[in-house]
C-alpha cells in the first residue's frame, strides 16, 4: 500500500512540471519546440563625417564641389561676387559720343551753355546792309538752353544745340554766331539780348548704324526776326567709334525789307572717339543762300544772290560720367562763311572766324530708372 501511494506522488510530481516545459519550448499547438535566440541589435544612423551611398541626391554642383564645410551641400549666406557693376553712364545714353541716339533716353534732361568768341568781317559777297547779317567787328556771345525728352525717341528744348546739328549754319541773320537760347546775349559789339529757339526732334529711325530723326525749330524773335527750321538729321556710325553726321535742313527767315529768304544747309561732321571719353570732330558742309531767284530784283540789290558758304572747323571734347550725372566739355574752331561765291565771283574768307566754349549736362531727373 505504501509503495502504491509512492508512485502515484511521482506521477503527480511530473504532470504538473509538463505543461510548462512544453509552454516554454513550443511558439504554438503541435509545433516543435525550439531553443530561444540571441536578440538581434537595433540598426545604428551611419555617421556624419561618411557619405550614405543609399542617398540619391543629384551631385554637387562646381560651387559646392570647393565649399571647404561640405562637398554635398552648401547653404549659401549670401550671392557669390560677380565682379564690380557700374552703372550706366547718365543712366543709359551712352558715354561714347559717337555711339549715342541723336535724341535722349526718355526722362533725361540736358542743359547746355556755351560763350562764343570771334571776329565777323563784311561779306565778301556784297551784301548791302550789316543790319541784314548782323553787326560786324569783334563779337562776343553768350547762352543758356534746356532740353528734355518726354518720351522714348521725342525730345523737346530752347536751346541751339541739337545731337548732330551743332553748331549749325546758321546764315540769317546772324551767321552761326550764337546769340540764341532760352537765355542769350551778346556781350559786344553791344549788348543785347538774343534769340529764342523752340525745337522738337524725333528719331524716326535707328539701329547700331543709321539713325534718322525729323527737327522742327522755331525762332522765337527777341533781337531779329521770326525763322524756322525743318530738317532731317542723319548719323552713320562706323565701327562703335566713329559717326558721320549729314542731312539736310530748310530755314524760311523773315526779311522786314523783302520777301522771305530760304536756305538749304547741308552739313557734314565726322566725329571720332579716341577714348571712350576722348572725342575729336570735323565739321563743313554747304549752305545755299537764297534760293529765290527774284530776290536781287525784289530788294532792289539788297543782296547780291543767291551766293553759297563753305564752312570749315574743328573740334574737341572730353566727357565726364559719374553714376547719375554725364557732362560733355567742347572747343572748337571754326570759319562760319570760308569759302563763298556766287554766280559772278567767289572769294576766300579768312577773316570771319569764331571760337566756341561749351559744355552739356545730363541728368534722368522725370523718370526713375525701372521706367526708362
Amino acid at each position: 500500500m505504501q509503495a502504491l501511494i509512492s508512485r502515484l506522488s511521482i506521477l503527480s510530481v511530473s504532470l504538473v512540471a509538463l505543461p510548462a516545459a512544453a509552454v516554454a519550448q513550443s511558439g504554438g499547438w503541435g509545433e516543435p519546440i525550439a531553443a530561444p535566440s540571441k536578440a538581434e541589435p537595433e540598426p545604428t544612423e551611419p555617421g556624419r563625417g561618411a557619405p550614405n551611398p543609399s542617398w540619391s541626391d543629384a551631385p554637387p554642383t562646381e560651387y559646392e564641389q570647393r565649399s571647404r564645410d561640405n562637398p554635398d551641400w552648401v547653404a549659401e549666406a549670401e550671392v557669390p561676387p560677380l565682379g564690380a557693376q557700374k552703372p550706366p553712364p547718365a543712366e543709359g545714353y551712352g558715354v561714347r559720343y559717337a555711339n549715342r541716339d541723336l535724341t535722349m533716353p526718355r526722362g533725361m534732361m540736358r542743359g547746355s551753355f556755351d560763350t562764343i568768341v570771334g571776329r565777323r568781317t563784311e561779306q565778301p559777297v556784297g551784301a548791302g546792309s550789316n543790319a541784314t547779317f548782323g553787326p560786324t567787328g569783334t563779337i562776343s556771345t553768350m547762352s543758356f538752353g534746356a532740353a528734355i525728352s518726354l518720351a522714348e525717341g521725342f525730345e523737346v528744348g530752347f536751346s541751339p544745340y541739337r545731337m548732330g546739328s551743332f553748331p549749325g549754319i546758321s546764315v540769317f541773320p546772324s551767321f552761326g554766331f550764337g546769340d540764341e537760347g532760352l537765355v542769350a546775349f551778346s556781350m559786344s559789339p553791344e549788348a543785347k539780348f538774343g534769340d529764342i529757339p523752340l525745337y522738337a526732334r524725333f528719331e524716326a529711325f535707328g539701329n547700331d548704324t543709321v539713325k534718322l530723326g525729323i527737327d522742327a525749330v522755331f525762332r522765337i524773335p527777341v533781337r531779329t526776326e521770326f525763322g524756322f527750321l525743318a530738317g532731317v538729321p542723319l548719323r552713320f556710325i562706323v565701327q562703335e567709334r566713329m559717326a558721320f553726321d549729314t542731312g539736310f535742313q530748310i530755314a524760311v527767315d523773315n526779311n522786314p525789307q523783302g520777301p522771305a529768304v530760304w536756305t538749304l544747309n547741308v552739313p557734314f561732321t565726322f566725329v571720332a572717339n579716341a577714348t571712350d571719353q576722348f572725342f575729336v570732330m570735323l565739321n563743313s558742309g554747304m549752305s545755299f543762300f537764297d534760293l529765290s531767284q527774284t530776290l536781287r530784283t525784289v530788294t532792289s540789290g539788297l543782296v547780291q544772290g543767291p551766293f553759297y558758304l563753305i564752312p570749315l572747323g574743328v573740334g574737341a571734347g572730353y566727357t565726364v560720367e559719374s553714376s547719375k550725372t554725364m557732362i560733355d566739355i567742347f572747343a572748337s574752331f571754326r570759319f562760319p562763311a570760308l569759302y563763298g561765291f556766287t554766280s559772278r565771283a567767289s572769294e576766300l574768307n579768312q577773316e570771319t572766324w569764331q571760337v566756341t566754349i561749351g559744355l552739356n549736362v545730363y541728368s534722368p531727373v522725370l523718370f526713375k530708372r525701372k521706367q526708362l
